[in-house]
């Protein structure tokens, strides 16, 4: 018997998507035509521009690699540059060191020193530039080649065009690290003008026995020079496309590299195109600036060798005032343009007529299709609702029964753990009422032996009263969700389990952090002492002189992680997948229902939104191997917000 809301929707899954389905299709017709006709004009316009700017973008891809070419090249050199100053300047100061060990018992510190500056004075390297100096760390200059004058004289004062007091900069960097790189600029020697100071890297290390330090150098643009050669000829090297090349100018306006040979190394700063454009200037000044697109009629276009308009990009490189640039010619962007324009209406004319044919097709099907899968739907609907109220019965049949069967065998668990917690104490009550009795049968009644009794009996009946209200709390039924501390569940846990475990040998190793999350506290112990008890059945099966349970709690970032680890063995890895499904036991069927870690795995994921998994681990412990089972319980991203 339907209701009347079922009524209504068997009506709904009936007619609305037939009418759905027509109304969609018309209406896509409709703005599918009205935006082609729209569109077409804007997109031919947004092809140009496209067009262009992935042509801007293919030129200035390749200035840029060329850019971070030379700035690789620039850099490595440099780097080479400092290494070969420093491996000299080291085997130079180890060259010191020997002759210091070898004469210093035997002369006098005058005639080492000498010695040294002998050895020193006539060592020459790269093409006799290089040479090695000592000065003292109070800044006296003891050695300088090719400048004797300076000898035996303070130079602690020496500056360079910058003012830099570069000999007091490297004493300064030498008194923190004992050997340093410095830069600084100096005259060169073999320079035209005697005047002008260069860039120059100098390495320095301690020699500690006279307080000396020894250092040598080399100027940048010495070996710069070769660089830029090389690079020149690798950029000469390049074509891309079918009339793509790239050209420098310096800062003077001579062309230091070309596709047209006579160009190079000519001076073409007044060059001017057919408007009058000066394209050699202005290229130099866009460089200085720093980068851009410059338009002018090229004088040689490569396949033609006649002048064409161009598109430039232009980049400088201001450590060599270097203007670096290539580009492409425009009437090759015009035809590809007006053949690709040419595409674009074919197609749109093809795909209108198109549009039309399959939407006219679309739309019957659909409409076919929609009355089709309504009435499938309609007696799919009557047929769903009995399963699932069916389903639903054996559902809550099953979850009734699972959760019935987890309750006994919690109770049976709970029932042996109270008979354990009381044979002693009321053992001990039985022996101290019996030592009054007899006390009192003898008239050897003493009275402070009898007030030690009561008072004992007193302790241990409130022991008992306690234990009563430990097991109350594990069978609590609130549902009541709140922050609770995972180091007193697990300590109340370990309260409950503690004289079946002690006599079974179980040793527990504990690393709890003091942590709290937010849960159900009675499920969580009803968790825990489930897989406490499983590490104490399989300990049972087994002799082992050595029983341990590995207890950690660990607060990482935003989550909670849980770890649970024996000793025992480990889970065959045929059954290690199945142990958290229903009914599955390893246990003969009067010790076990296969319910609890199914349990366990519900409360955790379903009612506290964690993860808990199981798998085998082979550790060492105490310089013994062992092999076990761990239980990992995560309390996940989603709940780390309740976490404290």
């Amino acid at each position: 018997m339907l209701t009347k809301k079922e009524k209504k929707l068997i009506k709904l899954i009936k007619y609305t998507p037939i009418f759905i389905v027509a109304l969609v299709c018309m209406i896509i017709i409709s703005l599918l035509y009205i935006d082609k006709n729209i569109t077409l004009k804007s997109d031919l316009k947004a092809l140009e521009n496209d067009y262009l700017k992935r042509n801007q973008n293919i030129i200035k891809d390749e200035v840029n690699k060329i850019y971070d070419y030379i700035i690789h090249k620039k850099l490595n050199s440099e780097k080479e540059l400092k290494q070969d100053i420093k491996s000299r300047v080291l085997a130079i100061h180890n060259m010191m060191t020997y002759i210091y060990e070898k004469y210093k018992d035997k002369e006098s510190a005058e005639q080492i020193q000498t010695r040294i500056k002998d050895a020193l004075k006539a060592l020459r390297f790269n093409d006799n530039r290089g040479y090695f100096y000592i000065n003292t760390m109070e800044g006296k200059s003891i050695l300088h080649p090719l400048y004797p004058q300076f000898e035996n004289k303070s130079i602690l004062d020496f500056e360079d065009n910058y003012g830099s007091k570069f000999i007091e900069n490297v004493i300064n960097d030498l008194k923190i690290k004992k050997e340093s790189y410095n830069e600084y600029y100096w005259k060169k020697p073999e320079a035209f003008n005697k005047l002008k100071q260069y860039k120059k890297i100098t390495f320095n290390k301690v020699f500690e026995p006279y307080n000396w330090y020894i250092g040598t150098g080399e100027y940048l643009e010495d070996f710069e020079e070769k660089i830029k050669k090389e690079i020149l000829e690798y950029i000469s090297s390049i074509k891309y496309s079918k009339n793509g090349y790239i050209f420098v100018i310096d800062e003077k306006g001579v062309y230091l590299t070309h596709i047209e040979k006579s160009y190079i190394g000519v001076n073409r700063i007044t060059l001017k195109d057919a408007n009058g454009f000066m394209i050699t200037k202005e290229i130099m000044n866009l460089g200085n600036k720093g980068e851009g697109f410059l338009k002018y009629v090229g004088t040689i276009k490569p396949d033609t060798k006649l002048p064409s308009e161009k598109i430039t990009f232009v980049k400088g490189f201001k450590d060599w005032d270097w203007a670096i640039a290539t580009g492409f010619y425009t009437d090759e962007l015009a035809e590809q343009i007006k053949t690709k324009q040419y595409e674009y209406k074919q197609n749109y004319l093809h795909n209108l007529l198109s549009l039309f044919t399959v939407s006219g097709l679309i739309t019957i099907v659909f409409l076919f299709l929609s009355f089709y899968i309504s009435k499938r739907l309609e007696r799919r609907f009557y047929k769903y609702k009995q399963q699932v109220l069916s389903y639903i019965k054996k559902s809550r049949e099953k979850d009734n029964l699972l959760a019935q069967q987890s309750k006994m065998a919690a109770m049976g668990e709970m029932l042996e753990n109270i008979a354990h917690q009381w044979r002693q104490p009321l053992s001990s009550i039985s022996t101290l009422s019996t030592g009054i009795k007899l006390q009192y049968q003898y008239g050897e009644i003493n009275k402070e032996e009898i007030l030690r009794s009561m008072d004992a009996i007193t302790t241990t009946t409130k022991y008992l009263s306690q234990t009563i209200d430990d097991f109350r709390d594990y069978f609590n039924p609130n549902k009541e969700a709140y922050y609770f501390n995972l180091k007193k569940v697990f300590q109340k846990a370990f309260d409950l389990l503690e004289i079946q475990f002690n006599l079974r040998n179980i040793i527990f190793i504990k690393n709890l952090d003091d942590v709290y999350i937010y849960g159900f506290e009675n499920e969580f112990l009803q968790v825990i002492i489930n897989i406490l008890n499983n590490a104490k059945d399989e300990f049972e099966k087994k002799e082992l002189n050595q029983k341990y349970i590995f207890v950690d709690i660990r607060k990482e970032e935003n989550r909670v992680k849980i770890f649970i680890k024996d000793n025992a063995g480990g889970i065959a890895e045929n059954i290690l997948e199945k142990v958290f499904e229903p009914y599955f036991t390893t246990k003969f069927k009067s010790q076990g229902t296969g319910i609890g870690l199914y349990m366990s795995k519900e409360i955790i994921e379903k009612h506290m939104k964690g993860r808990i998994s199981v798998y085998n681990e082979d550790y060492i412990y105490e310089n013994s191997g062992h092999k076990g089972a761990v239980f990992e319980i995560i309390f996940l991203a989603e709940e780390a917000k309740k976490v404290i």
